[in-house]
């Protein structure tokens, strides 16, 4: 698959590492922040003992995780941006 020259593709790839490093930043500050609800909560649910703040913690658990694994994935596909970029890189010095 031919996607145009390098130059034009490298210029894209440039907007979108931008872009996803914007993005990779600002999910690590709402990592942060759900790990702090979560800790928060799991010590609610320890403190209270109750079925609701058991249920709390849970769902805060869970929202740190789906957070964490949408930080993963954005950075995932920034490593492949770069990497790309990096094959481009060094096809045009050959």
């Amino acid at each position: 698959m031919r996607l145009g020259s390098p130059e034009r593709r490298l210029h894209a790839l440039r907007d979108e590492v931008r872009r996803l490093r914007e993005q990779v930043r600002v999910l690590d500050e709402q990592v942060a922040y759900v790990e702090g609800l979560a800790d928060e909560a799991r010590t609610k649910a320890l403190v209270a003992q109750t079925p609701l703040a058991d249920r709390e913690r849970a769902d805060a658990e869970e929202d740190a995780r789906r957070t964490r694994a949408q930080r993963e994935e954005a950075a995932g596909r920034l490593a492949a941006l770069l990497a790309e970029q990096d094959r481009i890189l060094e096809g045009m010095l050959e």
